[in-house]
């Protein structure tokens, strides 16, 4: 296969403050342990959400302290009702299929050791890299925002599929800005997903060092090529499903608190 020229990687300055260099950082190393540690804080999440099912499931109406001050009405007494079990179930599903599966092997161990493996000093589009993590970040703080508002997280499973996703009071607890919150939080990890697809092709492609062809990257390179490729898929397919969910139940919940809305 011919080989391809590597192009000049960008150069960035060396961080200077705190924030630049852990917070907003442009490295990739950085970027993929932010990523990494952002999949272990939803891995405990999900990991406190699990015992709770299965508490449930074998003590099923016994009080679980300070529950009651999560959701009154999912859990009044701190006993967890059917509806919140499904609640409950939803949240731990989406937290474990996107923000840790995704974001481990993929986004974490990615960023930290694709620019490695194929002899590159850094990602493609550092910022870019940089505004993928905090978009991520941004879903996660969305979909656990959920547990605190009034209607609750969504019952819809981490999959939405209809009519389980039906939006207004009338479908269910959660099923108003619970479900919501699920859609935006989704249609923002898409967008972080599609700006770190388009910078793994991107560096795979163009920053590969001399004497790296395609058939001589690591097997590893490959998958993550290969997913990006694939993510560029189904990404975009995320937010008319989602925009349209919102924009249903839009109206019905604005009517509550907007005077005149019709």
């Amino acid at each position: 296969m011919e080989q391809t020229l590597p192009q000049p990687a960008h150069v960035h300055a060396p961080p200077k403050g705190f924030l630049r260099k852990y917070v907003f950082s442009l490295d990739h190393k950085v970027i993929g342990k932010q990523y990494y540690g952002l999949a272990l804080i939803a891995v405990f999440t999900g990991m406190i959400l699990s015992w709770l099912m299965r508490f449930h499931l074998v003590w099923p109406n016994a009080k679980i302290l300070g529950l009651d001050l999560v959701s009154k009405t999912g859990a009044p007494g701190g006993v967890i009702t059917p509806e919140y079990y499904l609640s409950l179930l939803t949240m731990h599903g989406t937290l474990m299929v996107f923000f840790v599966l995704t974001n481990a092997p993929f986004a974490g161990f990615g960023n930290f050791f694709l620019p490695i493996q194929i002899g590159a000093e850094d990602m493609a589009f550092p910022r870019f890299n940089m505004m993928s993590f905090w978009t991520t970040a941004a879903a996660f703080v969305v979909l656990v925002l959920a547990f605190f508002i009034p209607d609750g997280p969504p019952i819809s499973g981490w999959t939405a599929y209809a009519p389980l996703s039906a939006v207004g009071k009338d479908a269910g607890p959660g099923l108003g800005w619970g479900q919501n919150l699920w859609a935006i939080s989704i249609g923002l990890f898409c967008i972080g997903q599609l700006l770190g697809s388009l910078n793994f092709i991107a560096t795979t492609l163009d920053l590969r060092t001399k004497g790296m062809t395609l058939m001589r990257m690591p097997i590893c390179t490959w998958a993550w090529f290969i997913t990006s490729c694939i993510g560029l898929l189904p990404s975009p397919s995320c937010y008319p499903p989602a925009c349209f969910s919102f924009s249903i139940a839009w109206p019905a919940q604005a009517s509550s608190f907007l005077p005149g809305w019709s």
